[in-house]
């Protein structure tokens, strides 16, 4: 039996912001501009501190959860009203023009994600991002986002993440049974979806790895790796006992 056909029955799903994108290009770095310029002396380690707590209270409520986040974000950084205010008008007018939310893959997606497909997996993208988002990823790095086999992003759902629908969804579109999938994420958000949906989770430090490392510890993951150019070097260790079935 070869690779490809034994992870064939496989399925690895992944978050986008953080695991395929990265989050510091995309929201990071314009919403801190923006933060700065009104508020110099924000608390910027304030933020680093609750950034996993503001994900756990506003993910799996609505699809609204990032405009929740982002006033909450503000409040943390001693923002007062008037300030929360122009930030959000200055990132409505980012939004609008569309020419400040970078799309940029991450370091090695696209050699990783081929070497996947190579093997078998299937593979899905779930995200909390919007359809927006993902055209524009579809626009700029098709050869990325042909990797995936199902896209689900939060508006194919009501509840996000830690609510499982997405990951439900995506396994029912690729008839892969639980035992033999695992959601990559590197917010706890995403690994108490992938226990809520009864899979194997795999934690990703990503790019604040000194931030993200203790709330990943604390909701208990299969496996914690640095970046997706990892995957391929834990997948017998995520999938053992399965294989030794096979």
């Amino acid at each position: 039996m070869n690779e490809q056909s034994t992870w064939k029955n496989y399925a690895l799903l992944f978050d986008m912001d953080g695991v395929i994108l990265s989050l510091k290009s995309r929201w990071i770095d314009p919403l801190e501009k923006i933060i700065s310029t009104i508020k110099p002396d924000y608390n910027r380690a304030a933020i680093e501190e609750k950034s996993s707590s503001l994900l756990l209270v506003h993910g799996g409520r609505s699809s609204t959860f990032m405009l929740r986040g982002i006033i909450q974000v503000c409040q943390v950084c001693g923002l007062n009203r008037l300030q929360t205010a122009r930030v959000m008008f200055r990132l409505g007018l980012m939004l609008i023009s569309r020419k400040k939310f970078r799309i940029v893959p991450l370091n090695g997606v696209f050699e990783t994600l081929q070497y996947l497909k190579n093997q078998g997996f299937n593979l899905a993208l779930v995200t909390s991002a919007t359809r927006f988002t993902t055209r524009a990823l579809k626009k700029y790095f098709p050869d990325i986002y042909n990797k995936f086999d199902c896209i689900y992003t939060r508006n194919d759902v009501k509840l996000t993440k830690p609510n499982p629908d997405q990951l439900l969804l995506a396994l029912n579109a690729l008839n892969i049974e639980k035992d033999k999938a695992a959601i990559v994420g590197d917010f706890i958000t995403d690994i108490m979806a992938g226990k809520g949906a009864g899979i194997k989770t795999i934690a990703i430090l990503g790019e604040y790895p000194e931030v993200n490392r203790f709330p990943l510890e604390s909701v208990e993951p299969h496996i914690i790796i640095n970046d997706i150019t990892e995957i391929p070097n834990i997948l017998l260790q995520i999938f053992h006992q399965n294989l030794l079935t096979i």
